[in-house]
């Protein structure tokens, strides 16, 4: 298993995530659709980085958003559902220069030290299946750490959180 997987995901749906921005089409009713699929032919389709691919947590992610789908009072269903389902992931590396103090702390060096991280992204559509149109987007943001543990329920609190305001059904 690719430990970078693990480090994106798990950090990104274990810990708390750090920012959650939706969006939702402006004059949209979504609660009042009944049914849903994944976007994908019904399937499940991972998308992002090859190298965080990693289907035990793919499967988890897919998992939670189908059980919130459901505690929302949406029936999943068939190609002829109202509403596709679909989720990705970004990750960016990233990395910041380490203040002065801190170099004198760990180093005598006179090159400058940079501590580097990955920021990642969870995005969540709901997208209708009739006119093609994405009708909700929920994006979950965080910087990651290094070396973060697998847990299947802090998945499902993470994804929760970034579903927390898809309308539910009436």
């Amino acid at each position: 298993m690719n430990k970078v997987v693990l480090v994106f995901l798990s950090t990104l749906l274990f810990g708390c995530v750090a920012q959650v921005k939706t969006y939702q089409r402006e004059g949209t009713d979504l609660s009042s659709f009944e049914s849903w699929c994944w976007l994908e032919g019904c399937e499940v389709t991972y998308q992002g980085p090859g190298e965080y691919y990693d289907q035990k947590v793919i499967d988890e992610i897919a998992n939670s958003i189908a059980f919130n789908m459901h505690e929302k009072g949406y029936t999943q269903g068939d190609n002829e559902s109202d509403l596709a389902v679909n989720y990705f992931i970004i990750i960016k590396e990233d990395s910041t220069s380490v203040s002065d103090e801190y170099n004198d702390l760990i180093t005598t060096s006179f090159y400058p030290q940079y501590e580097r991280f990955l920021k990642g992204s969870l995005i969540i559509d709901i997208i209708s299946r009739e006119k093609s149109e994405l009708l909700f987007r929920s994006t979950a943001v965080r910087y990651l750490e290094v070396h973060p543990e697998y847990d299947e329920e802090m998945i499902q609190k993470a994804v929760r959180k970034a579903m927390k305001k898809v309308p539910a059904k009436k």
